[in-house]
């Protein structure tokens, strides 16, 4: 039989046991979280292209004059259409291309994978967006007044220039219909938000190894509860 004492004992020994396991759980749950918050959120940024990558795409383009077309027939005005690929030649394709994706948007859900920004926050590699007719890449302000910019587009056969991917100089916001052309940025593409955020994510996991007595487990779930709210954002935009 045990005696009282070897009973305590023993009590004493799995309460110890217990709270070492909890511990252990409580930190490994918090180092898979920091891991998978680090995760997506690098994903989510690595999956955006560089400001840079968007416009030697766009100057690619305009150096081979891809001829207008939708793959359509609707745009005979350049005939056969032998880069369309997946994304077509038209001025919303070209764009899409350009921003890396294998599905060519339109110019009415481009807005599903960019957002407005202001004027003075116009960057190369953003749009000049007319969703009910037009969008052109942003190049950079010709001067420091911001009243011309260098425009890359593939502009429409109702157009009287080119009908082919070119590189010019138009006022701003566009040289027609400028009521309703509006500046917007790829979701992700120079999201500063989006770079703390992931830096965040790095110390979470330094704190993890060099520190675990004092590991932030709630900064992990703030991390994740982020990019979930970013997702939800997406999906409700049908991305």
């Amino acid at each position: 039989m045990f005696s009282s004492f070897t009973l305590m004992s023993f009590v004493a020994f799995c309460i110890k046991q217990q709270i070492r396991l909890v511990k252990i759980m409580k930190f490994t749950s918090a180092l898979l979280l920091a891991f998978t918050a680090c995760f997506l959120l690098c994903v989510s940024v690595e999956a955006t292209p560089s400001r840079e990558g968007i416009i030697s795409c766009a100057q690619d383009w305009c150096n081979r004059q891809v001829p207008y077309c939708q793959c359509n027939g609707a745009a005979e005005c350049c005939g056969s259409c032998p880069y369309c690929g997946t994304t077509r030649c038209d001025c919303s394709g070209f764009v899409s291309a350009c921003f890396g994706f294998s599905t060519g948007y339109t110019t009415f859900t481009l807005p599903k994978v960019t957002h407005p920004i202001a004027k003075d926050d116009l960057q190369i590699g953003d749009i000049m967006l007319c969703v009910s007719d037009h969008v052109v890449f942003f190049g950079g302000w010709t001067d420091s007044s911001m009243s011309n910019y260098v425009v890359y587009q593939e502009p429409g056969c109702h157009t009287a220039g080119p009908h082919y991917a070119f590189k010019s100089v138009t006022p701003y916001p566009f040289n027609w219909n400028p009521t309703c052309f509006q500046p917007y940025r790829l979701n992700g593409l120079g999201d500063e938000t989006t770079c703390k955020t992931n830096m965040a994510s790095k110390e979470v996991l330094m704190d993890a190894f060099f520190n675990p007595a004092s590991f932030p487990l709630k900064h992990a779930k703030e991390a994740l509860a982020a990019q979930e709210s970013v997702n939800a954002h997406r999906k409700s935009l049908g991305m």
